[in-house]
């Protein structure tokens, strides 16, 4: 294994992760899921509320994925893997209160299993087209990681 004993030196930026930008990401998402979370629990019936808690964090996720994917196509602004995941952080943290309260007995799997399905390629697509690199590595082990991606068929 390489480490900086062999020349090779991983460099993190936390104020990149963990910045005021993420932190908006996240507290905007938890305030809208929390929201629409309760209006949820409001308006439906005690057997439906477990199904439509699932199906709001499954489109809140989507959209805020997408909307990364816009933010590429904006002159001036970029798509971040990091906001993707704040996100998705916050709207299950925003979601969280009304998931236990209609979630006591078990959680579906199923339905979370296959949403993962699609939702795990987006997220690898965002990490492909980052625009601002969070974990630096010196060029060989990039120009490694390319070569892989292009085998791969990206």
């Amino acid at each position: 294994m390489l480490g900086p004993e062999e020349g090779w030196e991983l460099v993190v930026d936390y104020d990149l992760m963990f910045g005021l930008d993420k932190q908006v990401h996240f507290f905007s998402y938890t305030a809208l899921s929390a929201f629409l979370g309760i209006m949820v629990m409001l308006l439906s019936d005690r057997e439906s509320v477990k199904k439509r808690l699932s199906y709001l964090w499954m489109v809140l996720v989507t959209i805020g994925t997408a909307e990364e994917y816009r933010q590429y196509m904006v002159p001036g602004r970029s798509a971040e893997f990091l906001d993707a995941i704040a996100n998705m952080l916050g709207i299950s943290i925003g979601l969280a209160i009304p998931m236990l309260i209609a979630y006591r007995h078990h959680f579906l799997v199923k339905r979370l299993a296959l949403y993962s399905i699609v939702f795990i390629p987006m997220l690898l697509g965002l990490l492909f087209l980052n625009e601002r690199p969070f974990i630096t590595m010196e060029e060989p082990i990039q120009a490694q990681l390319r070569k892989v991606v292009a085998f791969i068929g990206g």
